[in-house]
């Protein structure tokens, strides 16, 4: 799925048996959003983020339903996707999105603690 801002957003369909006759549906709409210096006040924090996060972020959402009958999984899942189409999409499409979602991990990131392990003894 192409957006209005040129992204382009994937929906994997990882729908599984639940229990008996029913089903857990589930899609992920995700996107790899890269990195850009124009997101960046500097080209030192430009390249401290690639640093941290890599040359790109991931967008996800999961849409998800469960306890549905065999005979339902397609008609869920089509409104599932309606449902993240009437609402997400939205946003999604809005010119500056990749920007501010990118600086938004970045400053998550930031606030996170380093991943350096100590050895047990």
């Amino acid at each position: 799925m192409t957006l209005d801002s040129a992204l382009c957003i994937t929906l994997l369909d990882q729908t599984s048996h639940y229990y008996g006759g029913y089903y857990h549906v589930k899609v992920l709409a995700c996107c790899d959003i890269p990195l850009e210096k124009c997101f960046f006040e500097t080209d030192d924090e430009f390249r401290a983020a690639v640093a941290k996060m890599g040359s790109s972020v991931r967008f996800e959402r999961v849409l998800e339903k469960m306890a549905v009958p065999e005979s339902e999984i397609e008609s869920v899942r089509s409104q599932l996707i309606k449902a993240f189409n009437e609402t997400s999409k939205v946003y999604l499409s809005v010119p500056d999105f990749s920007c501010r979602f990118v600086r938004s991990e970045y400053q998550k990131n930031l606030k996170k603690p380093s991943q350096i392990r100590t050895p047990r003894v």
